[in-house]
């Protein structure tokens, strides 16, 4: 039986029901997207939409910030960030661009979106620099199996990384490499 959290997504490696891959277009995202985006935000993670309103209209006026949308048919069903953040000396990350969040609407999970998100920031990611960090919960099993199919490796184990603490008190920092030379 999948160990839960209800702030990840359900970690199912081999599924009984497998879904068919869908075409979705990715795009960096725009004030016209902000209000969509902040309701799936919000239906998804909690909180409020005008809240998540604000955090994303944020990232978007952010320089070296980076705020995708995977769209199906028209319609958001996946978001996604990456920023450049300092170096944090409290724990011990450094600086760099990261992958700082992936939401996919739980109505369009295991067709590939998170994955298609993951990698289109990556690629932006490495035309800028030649390293792509994130940091996931350890609980996050489903997230981290992801990355590490995406080329991560883990760095070191923290409490906490560019001071986000973890669930359970343990987070993995991780780094891919630009395949380029």
């Amino acid at each position: 039986m999948a160990r839960t959290d209800s702030r990840f997504a359900a970690y199912l490696p081999h599924p009984a029901e497998r879904y068919a891959p869908v075409t979705a277009v990715v795009a960096e995202a725009t004030g016209h997207d902000v209000p969509k985006l902040a309701s799936l935000q919000a239906r998804t993670r909690g909180g409020s939409a005008s809240e998540w309103a604000d955090r994303i209209h944020r990232a978007l006026c952010a320089e070296r910030s980076l705020v995708i949308t995977a769209k199906v048919s028209g319609e958001a069903v996946g978001y996604a960030n990456a920023a450049f953040l300092p170096e944090h000396a409290e724990d011990g990350a450094p600086a760099g661009y990261y992958l700082t969040g992936v939401t996919v609407d739980p109505d369009w999970r295991r067709r590939g979106i998170a994955e298609l998100l993951t990698r289109w920031r990556m690629d932006r990611v490495w035309e800028r620099d030649s390293a792509v960090w994130c940091f996931i919960s350890a609980r996050n099993l489903a997230s981290l199996d992801l990355h590490r199919k995406l080329g991560f490796v883990q760095v070191t184990v923290g409490a906490s990384f560019q001071g986000i603490e973890f669930a359970g008190g343990e987070g993995l920092l991780l780094r891919a490499d630009s395949p380029r030379p």
